[in-house]
C-alpha cells in the first residue's frame, strides 16, 4: 500500500512540476527605469557616444551601471531573463554579481533591504535566466533589481511566477543628481552592483543619484562636458574628478570645464570631492608622491575655483580606508565596506548643499 501511494504522490509531483515551473516574462522597460540619465540610442546605454571618445570610453558609455528596475509583484519568486551585447569576465578585483550580475533589494518599513542575486552564465546574442529569490511570500512586495556595472544590456526582461502580477512603481528616489566620475564612481571593487557609493547614497537619503562613472577615463575632457550638458536639467552635478587626470591636466583642463557648466546651468550646484589617498601609498615612495602631488593640486585649484565661482563647493572626501586601512580591494580601489565609509563621509556635505 505504502508503495502504490509513493507512486501516485510521484506521478502528481511530476505532473505538478511543469505548472509550477511555469514564468512570465516582463519586458524590463515597460517597468519603471530608475538611473537613466538621458534618452540614447539603445534604451540600456548611459550615454550616446561621442566624437572625440575612445574606444575605452565608447564601451563604457554602453554600460548599464547604476541603472535599476523599480516594480511592485505577489510573485514568490523573482528572477531575471537577460541577452548581452556585450558580457563582462570578471577578475581582478571585480567579481561576478558587480560586473556582471543583478542585485534584487526590497523594501521593508521604509527601508531598502537587500534580498538577493545572481549572475547570469550565457554569452552574448543568448538568453539566458537567473533567479535572484524563489521564496519572498506572496504579498504584495516592492522592488529594486540593480544592474551589472561593466556589462552591456541587449534586453532584460523580470521573471516572475506565471499568474502573479507585477506593475511599475513610481520613481523611488527622488530628484536628479548626476554624478560623473571615475573607476570609484563606476564602481570597481565593489562587491555587488548596488554597493557604489552613489547607489549607497540614494538608499540612505531618498536622493536620485545617477552613476556617470567611466572607470579610468575621467579626465576633464570637454567632449563629457557636453555630452553631460545636453540632457535634462538636474538638481546637481558631482564630480570624482580628480583620481584620473595628472595635476598638469587638472591644472590645464579645470576652469574650463567648469566654465562650460556655469555657463550652461548658472546657479546648479557643481560639487566637487577630493580623491581618495589609496593604499598602494603605504610603502611605495614613488606612488606616495604622486598621489600626494594629484591631491595637493586639487586642493589647490578648488579652494581658488570655490571662491570665484559661486555655484562651486569643494567637498574633502574622508579616507574610505582610514579607520583601519583594510576596506580595500586592490590597494586603489574601495570594497564594499570602503565605499560604505566614502558615502557617509560625503552625506552631510552633499545634503546641506543640496538643501540650498
Amino acid at each position: 500500500m505504502r508503495t502504490f501511494q509513493f507512486m501516485v504522490a510521484a506521478l502528481l509531483g511530476l505532473w505538478a512540476l511543469p505548472c509550477f515551473a511555469q514564468k512570465d516574462y516582463t519586458d524590463a522597460l515597460s517597468l519603471t527605469v530608475v538611473g537613466k540619465y538621458t534618452e540614447t540610442q539603445h534604451p540600456w546605454d548611459r550615454l550616446d557616444q561621442r566624437e572625440g571618445m575612445t574606444d575605452g570610453e565608447k564601451g563604457q558609455a554602453r554600460h548599464c551601471a547604476g541603472m535599476a528596475v523599480a516594480f511592485s509583484t505577489n510573485s514568490k519568486r523573482i528572477g531575471v531573463r537577460v541577452v548581452w551585447r556585450k558580457k563582462a569576465t570578471d577578475g581582478g578585483n571585480m567579481g561576478a554579481i558587480a560586473a556582471r550580475g543583478f542585485d534584487l533589494y526590497m523594501k521593508k518599513d521604509g527601508q531598502w533591504l537587500w534580498a538577493g542575486n545572481g549572475y547570469p552564465k550565457n554569452t552574448p546574442g543568448e538568453p539566458h535566466e537567473v533567479e535572484l529569490i524563489k521564496d519572498s511570500g506572496s504579498a504584495e512586495k516592492h522592488c529594486l533589481v540593480y544592474l551589472p556595472l561593466f556589462s552591456q544590456l541587449e534586453s532584460l526582461d523580470i521573471v516572475t511566477d506565471e499568474g502573479s502580477w507585477i506593475e511599475a512603481d513610481a520613481q523611488p528616489f527622488k530628484g536628479r543628481i548626476a554624478v560623473w566620475g571615475s573607476s570609484y564612481t563606476h564602481g570597481s571593487g565593489a562587491g555587488r552592483c548596488a554597493m557604489t557609493w552613489e547607489a549607497q547614497l540614494a538608499r540612505a537619503t531618498g536622493y536620485n543619484f545617477i552613476n556617470l562613472g567611466f572607470s579610468g577615463n575621467c579626465k576633464l575632457q570637454p567632449y563629457f562636458a557636453d555630452a553631460l550638458l545636453d540632457a535634462e536639467p538636474v538638481d546637481a552635478f558631482i564630480f570624482d574628478a580628480f583620481s584620473n587626470p595628472t595635476p598638469q591636466e587638472v591644472r590645464e583642463r579645470l576652469e574650463p570645464f567648469i566654465k562650460r557648466f556655469v555657463e550652461a546651468r548658472p546657479g546648479v550646484p557643481l560639487i566637487f570631492l577630493q580623491t581618495l589617498r589609496r593604499e598602494k601609498r603605504n610603502f611605495s615612495a614613488s606612488y606616495d608622491a604622486r598621489e600626494h602631488a594629484k591631491r595637493a593640486t586639487a586642493e589647490e585649484l578648488m579652494q581658488q575655483m570655490a571662491a570665484r565661482y559661486p555655484q562651486v563647493y569643494w567637498i574633502n572626501t574622508t579616507n574610505a580606508t582610514a579607520e583601519s586601512h583594510e576596506a580595500t580591494s586592490d590597494g586603489s580601489h574601495p570594497d564594499s565596506y570602503g565605499y560604505t565609509l566614502w558615502m557617509e563621509s560625503v552625506k552631510e556635505p552633499i545634503l546641506e548643499i543640496l538643501a540650498k
